[in-house]
């Protein structure tokens, strides 16, 4: 995804239930994968210190149907910086979670997820894919997958001038070459843009000078 595309995206998105308004925002700002934001609880959500603690994952097979497991690796068991506007749009949203709860009362599924089903139970990881097919389909927006958003925010953490070491902690990668033959091509990419940064600044200055 290009920037033009997260912008068109977060605008659309203003018009979307703030569950998932949140949901997509998680999904922007931590790169984590879909089954880690569905397996986040509230408990994991630290507001003083604006991230969130990612150690469950929420999956789905035939024989068990939806249920919670541990990440793909001892690895992605990880804390996630996250802004305070993220912050503030998940306190908002919890707001609006507990009036659901008490509306429907003893049918309330109550387990301390973050993003449930109406009844308060875990979501289908493929609703997420879903909602966001019918969503950019409803918007006129590019196919887009929740994995988009987790390589877009490697990318632009890639441009931005991180390290690699950083950049494969946030994703929760079981080691930091991973994180490199992955993305290789976008390291290529910034440490171009890096020599054409170099060269403005000795470069151009020098023959102003």
């Amino acid at each position: 995804l290009q920037p033009a595309d997260i912008d068109a995206i977060n605008a659309a998105l203003r018009t979307e239930p703030l569950k998932w308004q949140a949901l997509v925002h998680l999904l922007m700002i931590t790169g984590a994968r879909r089954g880690e934001v569905l397996g986040l609880k509230w408990e994991d959500v630290d507001s003083a210190r604006s991230r969130v603690f990612i150690c469950r994952s929420i999956s789905y097979t035939p024989d068990k149907g939806v249920y919670e497991g541990r990440p793909k690796t001892k690895s992605s068991e990880r804390y996630v910086a996250i802004p305070p506007e993220t912050i503030s749009m998940l306190k908002d949203y919890r707001v609006r979670q507990l009036e659901e709860r008490f509306r429907l009362g003893e049918y309330y599924q109550d387990r301390g997820y973050v993003f449930t089903r109406d009844d308060g139970a875990p979501m289908h990881p493929d609703s997420v894919t879903t909602w966001l097919d019918r969503f950019s389909k409803r918007h006129g927006l590019p196919h887009i997958n929740p994995h988009a958003f987790r390589h877009t925010m490697a990318s632009m953490l890639y441009f931005g001038g991180m390290d690699s070491v950083s950049i494969s902690k946030r994703l929760g990668h079981a080691q930091v070459s991973t994180t490199s033959d992955i993305y290789a091509h976008v390291i290529a990419q910034a440490d171009a843009q890096s020599a054409d940064m170099l060269s403005d600044i000795y470069f151009k200055k020098a023959q102003t000078g």
